[in-house]
Formats: structure tokens, C-alpha cells, sequence
């Protein structure tokens, strides 16, 4: 097996919660906001919705073949060569969502933190951090995650919890006012974006102790980090409104700017920054690790390791080629991303579940040989 370490189904959860927070945090508010207007909280609603059907055949297909990974068994479905193709377009997938991430926060410090910094030497620093996690392995990184995750979501809502004063209820007002056609505009710019990047955890799937548990821990995992992006997207509508939400790159940062509590506690946004730098590093270390575990499968390598390197000094100039300003950034998440992330997490699997189904596989389990 590439990775021979093994997580719990509660570590899984907890992994998957972060990941889905990940970027999404300062990201998925603005572009919702953008299509649906004060309705953004409803979409993210009905974008949770619809994620739980993909988990289901997420969990149907990998249930099939509880020892194996995606890569892995894709092979056993569509035969070798069109099982590699399929891994291909899994692994494009990943690493796009790897890229992504990296030049976002590297832009962000760019721009708020180290403005004399050039945003390749802050990817180049990401990266390494990055790297070096990754060849710690699936154990350590998941232990890390129970450590922060509590502390994570408990500052984050204290962050929430002082803004309650500078919020507004008619923000939200009125409901629906362009019909449903904005909000189902929205559902899917949040279903492609961060929802549909679970099903990057198929890879991680058969590296748990209980795969039956683990299953649980998918759907909960999911609806948990769904349901603090609703909240912190509720957030940015009550206190900035949608006007200023929309004039803004990174609203729910400049949100935590506004608090003020008797002239004492003021301007939390740091909280607000350490939160993501938290969240954004898991999103973007599961993206790297599970990019080398494909490649590697892909290759027939029975170590990831000696792919680390190689791909991080890669990363380092292609995050800039991929996104190279914030515009083209909205531009490509909104135009671009959910054909292609839809087509890759829902097309694929539902085809390959529907193969394996016709050909009754799996005919017996077995464990990987590499």
C-alpha cells in the first residue's frame, strides 16, 4: 500500500470538516453574494442538499472496494488504460486544488501582510511547509487536525459571537426579490465550490480503521463545514450588507475589522486571518498529499515520497501561471470550475459505479499489492 498508516473514522471527520472550510472561508461568501444577493444563505442550503446525494455514491462506489483507492480500483472498473485515464482526470482535478490555495493565501499575505514581499517567495515558504507535511504522512497530519480543529471553529465563532452587535436584520431583505433563478445559480457555484472537492477524500477512504464508520463521518464531516460556511456567509450579510460585501476581495476578513466592544476589543481580523491560514494549510496539504498518492498509483511507484520534491518545485511556479490576479480568479471559479469540477466528481463516479454494477464487480476483495 502507498500510505501504510491508518486514521480513525473521527479523524476522517475531523479532516474533512477543515477541508471543506478551507479556502471556502474568505472565498465561497463574496462569490455567492455576487450571484445570489441577500439569497446567498439560501443557496449554500440547497448546495448542501444536493452534496449529500454525491456522497452517497461517493461512499456506494468506495464501499464497493473498501481496501482499495480511487486510483486503485479505477484500474479494476475500466481496465488499465482507460482506469489511468480516469486517474489522470482525478489527479488534475486535486492538483488544480492544490495551485488554487496556494496562490491565495500567498496573494493575501502579498497584499495585506508582506506588501514588499514578492508572492513567489511566500509560495516558495508555503510550499516548503507544505512538503514537509506531506512526507510526515496521512497519521501525523490527522493528529495535528484533532489539536486545532476545536480551537479553530471556538474562535471563529467568538469572532461571530462579538459581531453580533454590528449586525442587521434587513440585510436579508427581501427575500428571494430576483426569483429562484439566483439561487440556483448560487447552489451550484457552492456545490462546485468547495463541495464537490470531497470527493478527493475517496483516496483517503481505505486508509481508515473503520470504512463503515468513516462513511458516517463523510456526511457529518461534510454538513459540518457546510454549515459554518452558512454561517460565516450569514455573517457577512448581516454586518456588511451586499453592497459592501461586494466591494470587498476578502468580506469576512474586513468583517471582523468593524468589531468594537465598549472601545476596548477591537479589530479581530488577525483571529480571522489565523483561521484561515488553519483551514486553507489543511485544504492545500490533503490536495498535495493525495496528488502524490495518484501519481504515484499512476506511475506504479510503491512510495509517494520521491514525488514530494519534484511536484512542490513545480507548484511553485505554475500556482502563479494558473491564477495570476484576483479577477481572472472569480472569473475562473465562476465560469469555468463548475463544468469541469462537476464533470470529474459526479459524471465520473456515476459511471464507474454504474460499469462496476453492470459488471458486478467487485467479483472479490483484495488487497492492493502496491
Amino acid at each position: 500500500m502507498l500510505e501504510k498508516g491508518q486514521i480513525s473514522s473521527r479523524q476522517f471527520g475531523v479532516l474533512l470538516c477543515l477541508y471543506t472550510i478551507g479556502n471556502a472561508i474568505i472565498y465561497s461568501p463574496p462569490q455567492l453574494i455576487f450571484l445570489a444577493k441577500q439569497d446567498a444563505w439560501l443557496s449554500i442550503i440547497v448546495g448542501l442538499l444536493a452534496s449529500m446525494l454525491l456522497i452517497v455514491f461517493y461512499c456506494t462506489l468506495g464501499g464497493k472496494f473498501p481496501n482499495l483507492n480511487f486510483a486503485q480500483y479505477s484500474e479494476q472498473i475500466l481496465g488499465r488504460f482507460f482506469g489511468k485515464l480516469a486517474a489522470l482526470a482525478a489527479l488534475s482535478f486535486v492538483y488544480i486544488s492544490t495551485l488554487y490555495p496556494l496562490w491565495g493565501i500567498s496573494d493575501f499575505l502579498a497584499t495585506r501582510m508582506l506588501s514588499k514581499t514578492p508572492i513567489e517567495v511566500i509560495i516558495s515558504i508555503t510550499v516548503i511547509m507544505i512538503a514537509f507535511s506531506v512526507i510526515l504522512g496521512l497519521e501525523t497530519i490527522s493528529r495535528v487536525s484533532e489539536i486545532l480543529f476545536p480551537w479553530t471553529l471556538l474562535f471563529l465563532f467568538l469572532v461571530i459571537l462579538m459581531l453580533i452587535p454590528q449586525m442587521k436584520p434587513t440585510n436579508f431583505l427581501p427575500v428571494l426579490e430576483e426569483g429562484i433563478k439566483p439561487t440556483i445559480r448560487g447552489s451550484v457555484q457552492f456545490l462546485s465550490f468547495p463541495l464537490t472537492a470531497v470527493f478527493n477524500f475517496l483516496m483517503l477512504l481505505p486508509y481508515t480503521n473503520d470504512v463503515s464508520k468513516a462513511k458516517k463521518a463523510y456526511y457529518l464531516g461534510t454538513v459540518i463545514g457546510g454549515t459554518v460556511i452558512w454561517i460565516v456567509t450569514m455573517t457577512n450579510i448581516a454586518v456588511l450588507g451586499v453592497s459592501l460585501a461586494l466591494g470587498s476581495i476578502y468580506p469576512t476578513y474586513d468583517m471582523a475589522q468593524k468589531i468594537n466592544i465598549g472601545d476596548f476589543l477591537q479589530r479581530a481580523e488577525a483571529i480571522i486571518a489565523i483561521i484561515w491560514f488553519v483551514t486553507q494549510y489543511f485544504y492545500t496539504v490533503i490536495n498535495f498529499y493525495i496528488t502524490t498518492l495518484i501519481l504515484a498509483q499512476i506511475l506504479g511507484l510503491k512510495e509517494y515520497r520521491p514525488l514530494v520534491l519534484p511536484i512542490g518545485v513545480i507548484s511553485v511556479p505554475l500556482a502563479n501561471v494558473l491564477i495570476p490576479n484576483i479577477p481572472y480568479s472569480f472569473t475562473f471559479t465562476n465560469k469555468i470550475w463548475p463544468a469541469y469540477a462537476l464533470t470529474v466528481t459526479l459524471l465520473l463516479p456515476l459511471l464507474m459505479l454504474l460499469i462496476a454494477k453492470l459488471r458486478h464487480l467487485p467479483k472479490q476483495t483484495k488487497k492492493p499489492e502496491t
